[in-house]
C-alpha cells in the first residue's frame, strides 16, 4: 500500500510542484485513506442480476476543510489489477485487453478540479476520471459521514478520523470497457455502479 501511495505522491509532486501532493490547501487539513477500512466496490448487470466486485488496492490523499469545503482537493489511485469478484478466471478476464488492460493501463485515477457544497453533508467533486486510455470530467456526491477522534489513543494518539461515501455510476463503454455488442447481447450492461466507502485519518 505504501509503495503504491508513494507512486501516487511522485506523480503529484512532478505535476503541481513543490510542497504536498495536493499543492498544501490553505485552511485545509490533509487526510490518508486508512486502506483497513475503506472500500472501493462496483456492480454490473449480467443478464438479468448483478455482478459485484471491489478492487483491493487503493490509495491517494485528500485536503478537507470542513469550514470552506470548495477548498477541498481529492486525488485517488486505484491498482487495476486488484479487481477482484471471487471467481480467478473471470478476474483475468477483466484484467486483460477486454477490459481494463492492465498491462498497459496498471492504474485508475481520479483528480479533482473543484469542489461545491450541496444540501447537508453532502460535497459534489468535480475531477477527471482515467481509465485506460481515456481522461473524462465526472461529477461525484461525496456525502461527508462525519469527524471524530481515533479511540485507540494509545496507538494512534491525536489522530482524528474522517468518514466519506459516495455512489455514482458510469459507462463503461465512455472508457473502452468492454464492447458495445456485448450489450446489445443482453450478456452485460453499459453502466457500472460504484459504491466508495472511506475512513481517512489525520495525525
Amino acid at each position: 500500500m505504501r509503495s503504491f501511495l508513494s507512486i501516487g505522491v511522485l506523480f503529484l509532486t512532478c505535476v503541481l510542484g513543490a510542497g504536498s501532493a495536493l499543492g498544501g490547501v490553505p485552511d485545509a487539513d490533509s487526510w490518508e485513506i486508512d486502506g483497513e477500512h475503506s472500500t472501493v466496490g462496483f456492480r454490473i448487470r449480467h443478464i438479468v442480476g448483478f455482478v459485484p466486485g471491489v478492487f483491493a488496492r487503493f490509495s491517494g490523499e485528500v485536503e478537507y476543510a470542513p469550514a470552506a469545503p470548495e477548498k477541498s482537493q481529492f486525488y485517488i489511485l486505484i491498482d487495476s489489477a486488484s479487481v477482484h469478484t471471487g471467481v480467478p478466471a473471470r478476474d483475468e478476464h477483466l484484467r486483460g485487453p477486454d477490459f481494463l488492460d492492465v498491462e498497459k493501463s496498471p492504474r485508475i485515477i481520479f483528480a479533482s478540479k473543484s469542489v461545491s457544497k450541496g444540501e447537508g453533508n453532502v460535497l459534489y467533486v468535480t475531477g477527471d476520471l482515467t481509465i485506460k486510455d481515456v481522461t473524462a470530467e465526472i461529477r461525484v456526491p461525496v456525502k461527508v459521514l462525519g469527524v471524530a477522534a481515533h479511540p485507540f489513543k494509545d496507538n494512534f494518539p491525536d489522530t482524528k478520523v474522517l468518514g466519506l461515501h459516495a455512489q455514482f455510476s458510469i459507462n463503461r463503454l465512455d472508457f473502452h470497457v468492454g464492447e458495445a455488442k456485448w450489450t446489445q447481447m443482453g450478456v452485460m450492461g453499459e453502466t457500472i455502479d460504484l459504491t466508495i466507502d472511506m475512513e481517512l485519518l489525520q495525525r
